[in-house]
C-alpha cells in the first residue's frame, strides 16, 4: 500500500506566466480577440511571424524521406509492383491501423500492385504480428509482408517470416525497447528530431508520396496526395500532437474530406447526423474515429477497411449503417461497464482509492471497451488508469494517463507477471494471468508512488486565457477555430471565466447533463457541461450568492441554420480554492488589527489632516497606458495580469471595502502569485513594506489604495490596474509617483466611479464623522491620552475601522470649533462650549472643496487622464 496522499491540494487551474507585451503586440498584429492572443502567447506564438503561419496551416509538409526508412520501405514496394510479386499489408484493428492498410492498399493497387490484406481480431488474434498469421500469408503467396501500424515489437513472428522467403516492411510508430525484427524499418518513433510524433498512417502516407514521386509522372497517374484524408483522421484519432506536419496533415484531410472524394467518409458522415462539407476535427474525434473503431472493438475491423475502399455509394451506405449501429453498441457497453468500474473504485478502502494509479478489474468485461472506460476513470478520478477485462485466467486491459504522466515508464517499473504490453507514454495494453493482477496492481501503486508529484501537476487543469464575460461571443468563438485543428499538442483552448455566479441551473438529457447561465461582467451567457448534471442539487443549495472559476471551452455551436457562442464546462471551482500565500492579511480591516496606524500617526494627520498632493512634475511616465474603462473587465484583467510578468497590483479607493474580492474571488492561491499583498491608509507603513519585500522579486497580486502608493515602492514589471478612479489633486500624484515605468490599465466603470464617490463622502462628511465620535469622546470625563485605546476608539468597533483620515478632519474640525483641545498629551471635551457648525470651519470648508472636486472628478470619470500635466488632471481646488 502507498497510504493516503498527504500532498497539499494543488491549485484549479493554471496558466503559464508570459510577457504583457508580447500579448499585446500579438493582438494588434493580428487584430484578433485579447483571449487568442494569450492562448498563442502561452503556446510558444509570441512571434506575430510564427503565429500567422500557424493560423494559416497550410504550409508545405516536409520531405517525406525525412523519417529514416521511409525512402527504402518505397524503393522495395515498388520493385514488388514492378515484379509483379504479391505484397501482405498487415494492419492493426484501430482507426490508425485501418487507415494505414486503407491508404498503403488504395496506393499499391492504384499503381497495379498484386495486394492482400490482413486485420486482426482483437479477440483472437490480439495486438500484432502472429507466427500463425505470416505462415498463413506466406502460404498465400505474399513475397513482401508490409507491417502498418505494428510489427516494430513483433521480432520472433518477423524473423519467421523471414525464414520463409518474405522480405519485411514495418512502417510504425509505436515505442519498443529490445531487439528489432528484421527488415526494412520506417518508425519515427526510434529516431531523433521529429518536431511531432506521426501516426502510423502519416508515416504510410509519406510511403506513398515517394511511390508516387518515383513512379507517377502523366495525366493518368493516381493523385499524389489520395490518402491523405484517412491520414488526418488516423493522427486526430491515435491523439498525435497537432503541431508541424501533423497539423497541417489534418488540415489538408479536412479539405480533402469536403471535397467528397471518398464514399464511405461521405456516408459515415451522413448516417452520424453530420455534413461531410463542414467536417470539424471534432467530427473527426467524435463521429468517424469512434465508428471506425467500433468496428474492431466490438466486431470485425476488416468491415471498416471495406468502407474506406468502397467505390460504390449504395455499398457504402450500407457498410456506414452497419459501423454506427456498432458504435450505437459501442457507447452502450461503455456505459455499462464505465458504471460498473467506478462502482468498484468508490467501494475500495480509503488507502486503495487514494492510491495514485487507479487499476480495476472484471470478469467478461468487454475488450474492446476497456481503453475508453480507462479515460472516464482517468477524467473522474484524476489519476492514470488501467481497465482489465477478465477471461477465465487470463487478463487483458487498457491504460490511459494525464498530460505529463508518463504511464509507460510506470506500467515498465512494474512489468514483472505482464506477458505482453506495450504502447506510449499516453496509453498502454497489458496482458497477465488473473492470479497476478493482486502483484501488478502492487507493483503499480509503488511504481506510480514515485511520480506523485508529477500527478499532483497533472491534476491542475492549464489554462490557456482568462475570459470575462464581455468576451463570451460568437466573434471570439469564429476566432478560436482559426487555431484549430485541435488534439494532442494543439487541444482546443481552455479558458477560466473567473468569479462567475451560476443561475438558471438545470438537468437536460436524461439528468446527465448539467445546463446553467453564467453571470460575469454584467453578461449572461449559456452554459453546458456534459455528464456534469450530478453537480445541479448542489449548485442549486449554494445558491447565486456563491462565486465560481468556470473553466470551460469558448465554441461555435452549429444547429440546422443557426449559428451562437456556446461555453462548454469542464469544471465549476468554488471560491475561494486554491493553495495559501503569503502576505495576506490574516486579521479582518477592523480594530483588532495589530498592523494599523497607531495613535501618534493620527496625532499628526490631526494638525495636517488633508494630504498634500506632491510634486509628481519630474516622475517618470508608465511605460503604457491601457484604456479598459467601461468594458467590465476589471476582475479578468486582474487575473490575466497576475499571470504575467511580475504580476499585478489592483488600486483601489479603500482596500477594507474591496478586499473581500481580493480573499474570495480573486483568491490568489490559484493565480499562480507567490504573495498577496492588502495595504491602505488604514496599515502600518512598516508592515505594508515588510509584507511587499515577501515578494522578493517573485510574482505578487496586490490590493491598495492611493494613499498607500505614496508609501510604497511598487516591484519594477508589476502592472498597475486602476479598479477604482482617483478623485482628488492627492490621489492622482501618488499614482503619477508609483506608476512611472509600468503597465498601467485603466479599469474603472461607472459603478467603481459611484463606488469611489461613496468612500470620499464617507471620509470628507466632517458632520457625520463627528456625531458619531462625539458620545466617545464625553466619556471618562473628556478626556483621553493618546495611546492605544485612544487609537481604538478612534477606530471605531464596526467590521471596518474608520478611516484615520476621517478621524483626523473630525478631530480638526471639533477642535476648529472649540469643542475639543488637541494636544501633545491627547484630547480633551472643552466644557461649556458652545454650539457651532463644523462645516462652516476652516476644516469643514476644505473638506467640503475637496468633496466637491471628487463629485466633479467622478462625474468625468470616463474621461479622466490622470496623466495629463499634473495641474490639469486633478483640477485645481478653489
Amino acid at each position: 500500500m502507498t497510504g493516503i496522499d498527504t500532498s497539499p491540494e494543488p491549485p484549479p487551474w493554471r496558466a503559464s506566466r508570459v510577457s504583457y507585451a508580447d500579448v499585446r503586440r500579438v493582438q494588434d498584429a493580428l487584430s484578433c480577440p485579447e483571449p487568442m492572443a494569450w492562448i498563442l502567447v502561452r503556446r510558444g506564438l509570441s512571434d506575430p511571424a510564427a503565429a500567422r503561419e500557424f493560423l494559416a496551416a497550410d504550409g508545405d509538409l516536409s520531405d517525406p524521406e525525412a523519417i529514416e526508412g521511409v525512402g527504402a520501405a518505397a524503393t522495395r514496394l515498388i520493385e514488388a509492383i514492378r515484379r509483379g510479386e504479391r505484397i501482405a499489408i498487415h494492419g492493426d484493428y484501430d482507426c490508425d491501423g485501418v487507415c494505414s492498410t486503407a491508404i498503403l492498399a488504395g496506393a499499391l493497387r492504384a499503381r497495379g500492385a498484386d495486394v492482400v490484406t490482413f486485420l486482426p481480431s482483437r479477440f483472437t488474434d490480439g495486438y500484432g504480428v502472429s507466427e500463425a498469421t505470416v505462415e498463413r500469408l506466406a502460404d498465400e503467396g505474399a513475397r513482401v509482408i508490409t507491417c502498418v501500424d505494428c510489427g516494430t515489437s513483433s521480432v520472433e513472428a518477423l524473423t519467421r517470416a523471414h525464414e520463409l522467403g518474405m522480405d519485411v516492411v514495418v512502417i510504425d510508430h509505436h515505442l519498443a525497447g529490445g531487439a528489432r525484427p528484421p527488415g526494412i524499418l520506417a518508425n519515427p518513433a526510434l529516431g531523433r528530431g521529429m518536431e511531432a510524433l506521426p501516426a502510423a498512417a502519416g508515416v504510410v502516407f509519406d510511403v506513398t508520396r515517394v511511390i508516387a514521386r518515383e513512379m507517377d509522372g502523366d495525366l493518368l497517374s493516381p493523385a499524389a496526395e489520395a490518402g491523405v484524408d484517412l491520414a488526418g483522421l488516423a493522427t486526430v484519432a491515435d491523439s498525435m500532437p497537432l503541431i508541424g506536419d501533423n497539423r497541417r496533415l489534418v488540415h489538408r484531410a479536412m479539405t480533402a474530406i469536403r471535397r467528397g472524394e471518398r464514399p464511405g467518409i461521405v456516408a459515415l458522415c451522413g448516417v452520424g447526423g453530420s455534413n461531410h462539407r463542414a467536417i470539424t476535427p471534432r467530427g473527426l474525434s467524435f463521429t468517424l474515429a469512434p465508428a471506425i473503431n467500433a468496428a474492431g472493438r466490438l466486431g470485425d475491423a476488416g468491415r471498416a477497411l471495406d468502407l474506406l475502399l468502397a467505390t460504390d455509394e449504395r455499398e457504402a451506405r450500407a457498410l456506414a449503417e452497419e459501423l454506427w449501429a456498432l458504435n450505437k453498441k459501442r457507447r452502450d457497453v461503455e456505459r455499462e461497464v464505465t458504471a460498473q468500474a467506478i462502482a468498484i473504485v468508490e467501494a475500495e478502502p480509503a488507502d486503495r482509492r487514494d492510491a495514485p494509479i487507479t487499476l480495476v478489474s472484471g470478469e467478461g468485461w468487454h475488450e474492446g471497451v476497456v481503453g475508453i472506460v480507462a479515460s472516464r476513470l482517468v477524467d473522474r478520478f484524476s489519476r492514470p488508469a488501467i481497465v482489465l477485462s477478465v477471461s477465465g485466467d487470463e487478463a487483458k486491459g487498457s491504460g490511459r494517463s494525464m498530460p505529463g504522466v508518463d504511464l509507460h515508464a510506470i506500467v515498465g517499473d512494474a512489468d514483472a507477471v505482464l506477458t505482453r504490453w506495450g504502447g506510449h507514454s499516453g496509453a498502454v495494453g497489458v496482458s497477465l494471468g488473473t492470479s497476478d493482477i493482486g502483484t501488478f496492481r502492487g507493483e503499480l501503486e509503488q511504481a506510480a508512488a514515485g511520480r506523485r508529484a508529477d500527478i499532483t501537476r497533472a491534476r491542475t487543469r492549464v489554462v490557456d486565457a482568462v475570459a470575462g464575460g464581455p468576451d463570451l461571443t460568437l466573434a471570439t468563438a469564429e476566432a478560436l477555430e482559426a487555431l484549430a485543428p485541435f488534439g494532442r499538442g494543439n487541444p482546443e483552448p481552455r479558458v477560466v471565466i473567473p468569479g462567475c455566479a451560476i443561475t438558471g441551473i438545470s438537468r437536460v438529457g436524461d439528468g446527465r447533463h448539467l445546463k446553467a447561465r453564467l453571470a460575469a461582467g454584467g453578461v449572461m451567457a449559456p452554459a453546458i457541461g456534459f455528464s456534469m448534471g450530478n453537480r445541479a442539487p448542489a449548485l442549486q443549495e449554494e445558491g447565486e450568492e456563491a462565486r465560481y472559476d468556470a473553466i470551460a471551452r469558448l465554441e461555435v455551436e452549429r444547429w440546422q441554420d443557426t449559428v451562437g457562442a456556446r461555453v462548454t464546462l469542464e469544471a465549476l471551482e468554488r471560491l475561494p480554492a486554491g493553495p495559501e500565500v503569503p502576505g495576506v492579511c490574516a486579521t479582518p480591516c477592523d480594530a483588532t488589527c495589530a498592523d494599523r496606524v497607531n495613535a501618534d500617526t493620527i496625532r499628526a494627520m490631526v494638525d495636517a489632516p488633508f494630504a498634500a498632493a506632491g510634486d509628481s512634475d519630474g516622475a517618470p511616465q508608465p511605460s503604457a497606458v491601457f484604456d479598459r474603462r467601461g468594458e467590465g473587465r476589471a476582475l479578468p484583467l486582474i487575473v490575466s495580469l497576475a499571470g504575467a510578468d511580475g504580476g499585478v497590483v489592483a488600486v483601489v479607493s479603500d482596500v477594507p471595502r474591496r478586499r473581500g474580492t481580493l480573499e474570495s474571488v480573486l483568491a490568489p492561491g490559484r493565480l499562480g502569485v507567490e504573495v498577496a499583498v492588502l495595504g491602505g491608509e488604514r496599515c502600518d507603513a512598516t508592515a505594508m513594506r515588510a509584507r511587499l519585500a515577501l515578494a522578493r522579486g517573485g510574482p505578487l497580486l496586490g490590493m491598495l489604495d492611493y494613499r498607500a502608493l505614496a508609501q510604497v515602492d511598487l516591484p519594477p514589471d508589476v502592472h498597475v490596474v486602476l479598479v477604482d478612479p482617483p478623485l482628488s489633486e492627492a490621489d492622482v500624484a501618488s499614482l503619477r509617483g508609483a506608476a512611472g515605468g509600468r503597465a498601467v490599465h485603466l479599469a474603472w466603470g461607472e459603478e467603481e466611479a459611484r463606488h469611489a464617490l461613496r468612500i470620499a463622502e464617507d471620509d470628507l462628511g466632517v458632520r457625520g464623522t463627528a456625531r458619531a465620535l462625539w458620545p466617545a469622546l464625553q466619556a471618562d470625563d473628556g478626556h483621553h491620552t493618546w495611546g492605544a485605546p485612544l487609537a481604538q476608539m478612534l477606530a471605531g468597533d464596526g467590521a471596518v475601522c474608520r478611516s484615520p483620515r476621517a478621524a483626523a478632519i473630525a478631530l480638526a474640525a471639533l477642535r476648529d470649533a472649540g469643542l475639543i483641545a488637541v494636544d501633545g498629551s491627547g484630547i480633551s471635551v472643552v466644557p461649556e462650549a458652545a454650539r457651532a457648525d463644523l462645516e462652516a470651519t476652516a476644516t469643514g470648508v476644505h473638506a467640503a472643496a475637496l468633496l466637491d472636486q471628487a463629485r466633479m472628478l467622478a462625474g468625468r470619470a470616463a474621461t479622466l487622464d490622470p496623466f495629463a500635466a499634473p495641474s490639469r488632471a486633478a483640477g485645481a481646488l478653489s
